[in-house]
């Protein structure tokens, strides 16, 4: 389902289609990705 690899114990993938960085908007499109993703604490 997902390319993305299992998380360890007590962290979950949150994927976004942007990120913002010094208050711009980075679009994962123009990376040719769907989206940016990143482990967070559950």
């Amino acid at each position: 389902m997902s390319d993305l690899p299992e998380p360890p114990p007590g962290k979950v993938w949150i994927c976004r289609p942007y990120i913002t960085v010094r208050g711009r908007r980075i679009f994962a499109a123009a990376y040719g990705l769907k989206a940016f993703c990143f482990l967070v604490d559950a």
